[in-house]
């Protein structure tokens, strides 16, 4: 014998149908949509840092093209001179630095920890009869055959007679081969 639903029987069926409608819903549908939202926008995220990482490096070569540029405009740069240029960079710093009342140098360790340009380090003091004539012996420093670095630079002037006494450091950069 067949025995017929009642309304409550119906209604609670109909309501677990519909929970179940519900629920399979949100299983197969919502939540892994909601998470594939949320990957895309965390890969968004990423994506847009690069983007910017990418802009810096972009700018800091387009900063370096251009001076390079500038420097090839003003003529052919200087080559860095091979490794054990010491010799030549003392006959150059005894040449520039005999215009020099007196002139003292002290040298440095080599620093070779930034291959391939390894970096000499030269402490010098000199006294020079006027400011123009320091000027002049700092510029053919500067303006030297080999590639350095003034540093540390001090004037010092004397009141009696204007003597000027400079001290400070070089740098000659030189190329490991």
């Amino acid at each position: 014998m067949k025995r017929r639903l009642t309304v409550r029987e119906l209604v609670l069926l109909a309501l677990l149908g519909i929970i179940l409608l519900v629920s399979g819903y949100v299983m197969l549908y919502y939540m892994p949509k909601t998470q594939e939202l949320a990957a895309l926008e965390e890969e968004r995220e990423l994506c847009l840092a690069q983007i910017d990482a990418v802009e810096v490096r972009l700018n800091e070569k387009r900063r370096m093209e251009e001076e390079l540029a500038a420097l090839f405009a003003e003529g052919e740069p200087r080559e860095l001179a091979p490794y054990d240029n010491l010799q030549q960079v003392m006959f150059e710093l005894n040449g520039v630095l005999s215009s020099a009342e007196e002139y003292s140098l002290s040298f440095g360790t080599v620093d070779a920890e930034q291959t391939p340009v390894i970096r000499r380090r030269i402490s010098l003091s000199f006294t020079a009869p006027d400011y123009g004539s320091a000027r002049q012996i700092l510029q053919q420093l500067h303006d030297g055959a080999y590639r350095c670095m003034l540093d540390d630079l001090r004037l010092t002037l004397a009141p009696n007679n204007g003597a000027v006494t400079v001290s400070g450091s070089i740098v000659f950069f030189e190329m490991a081969m």
